[in-house]
């Protein structure tokens, strides 16, 4: 790894690979030590355990993950409908090879990490809520006479689904399919969408406050 790098963020690198490359299991505080090139007393001077390290892993993956979502939707001129949205969640977690093992492959790791936090920022998740739904068609974002609840609840099993059945050759094709249909059956023809950005931005500052 690069010496630039701090001894922290070498450690969580570290730790990541581990998790990409053999899963899970394989994490320990000899192996994670091992892989990047310290000594197992710099990871506890660093962060008190190896459980905290993960833990601040994980945060910087999930604000990674939260820092794409956002630039994607605010470049996009289209950014603002649901349909946008929920392409740029998704492909925002499943193109990361860490948040794609975490929400696919081994989903009891993050569950096990995530026990060890007081405390949890924005968790980046890849359904929608029906009131965030119910916030975009007052934004005149999605039409007045979709059920929000059943959008939310449909779109949540194309997501578990999606998990389930990974790996994806054709993901990408996959996710555009979806979310063509979303934008068909869902979007309205608004033509500025910064109402919508303006939702997302701040239903996802809610979910943050509140935990």
């Amino acid at each position: 790894m690069p010496e630039s790098l701090s001894v922290a963020a070498r450690i969580m690198d570290a730790a990541a690979d581990v998790i990409v490359g053999d899963g899970f299991d394989a994490v320990s505080l000899a192996r994670v030590a091992q892989t990047a090139g310290v000594s197992e007393s710099q990871i506890l001077a660093e962060f008190g355990s190896l459980d905290e390290a993960l833990v601040l892993m994980l945060n910087r993956e999930f604000t990674s993950i939260y820092v794409s979502i956002v630039d994607n939707i605010e470049r996009d001129p289209r950014g603002g409908l649901l349909s946008r949205i929920y392409y740029y969640t998704l492909t925002s977690v499943y193109e990361r090879p860490l948040a794609k093992v975490l929400y696919t492959a081994d989903r009891d790791a993050m569950n096990t990490i995530m026990r060890n936090a007081n405390s949890f920022g924005y968790v980046p998740g890849v359904g929608i809520r029906s009131d965030f739904v119910e916030g975009m068609q007052r934004a005149g974002m999605v039409r007045r006479d979709i059920d929000a609840e059943t959008v939310s609840h449909l779109l949540t099993i194309f997501s578990a689904g999606l998990a389930l059945t990974a790996p994806h050759a054709d993901l990408d094709q996959i996710v555009r399919g979806v979310t063509d249909v979303l934008a068909r059956a869902v979007d309205t023809e608004a033509r500025d969408t910064t109402a919508g950005k303006r939702v997302f931005f701040d239903w996802a500052m809610k979910l943050t406050q509140s935990r």
